[in-house]
């Protein structure tokens, strides 16, 4: 309880005419959980060091037997961000996340406690 995971999950690279170094950035979704509720936000961390904080919201969550998070998610909330097509698990000791992306493609995330 009150651990917050963070999980890289995108990136962004912008085309510009000339060398600059700031135009990518990197996604990650961050979550902080106590005992009945998870603070779900998305951070983007440009490549100059630039960090922006989208607030997504506050969730109930649950631990189910099989080791599957469930997120109470509203879908308003989640549209459009990473979290709307996230599902998460307990494996072998490591927080998992899953993203179904916009090709179909399902990719997996560890999520790691933040320092």
């Amino acid at each position: 309880m009150h651990k917050e995971f963070i999980a890289k999950v995108g990136a962004v690279y912008e085309e510009t005419p000339d060398d600059n170094p700031c135009a990518g950035s990197e996604i990650y979704i961050t979550l902080l959980f106590d005992k009945k509720q998870v603070h779900v936000a998305e951070k983007e961390m440009s490549s100059c060091d630039k960090e922006t904080m989208q607030e997504i919201g506050t969730f109930d969550w649950k631990l189910k037997d099989n080791k599957e998070i469930v997120i109470d998610f509203i879908p308003q909330k989640v549209q459009g961000t990473y979290a709307e097509n996230l599902t998460l698990e307990l494996r072998e000791e490591q927080f998992v996340g899953r993203i179904r992306h916009l090709n179909g493609q399902i990719i997996e995330y560890i999520f790691k406690e933040k320092n």
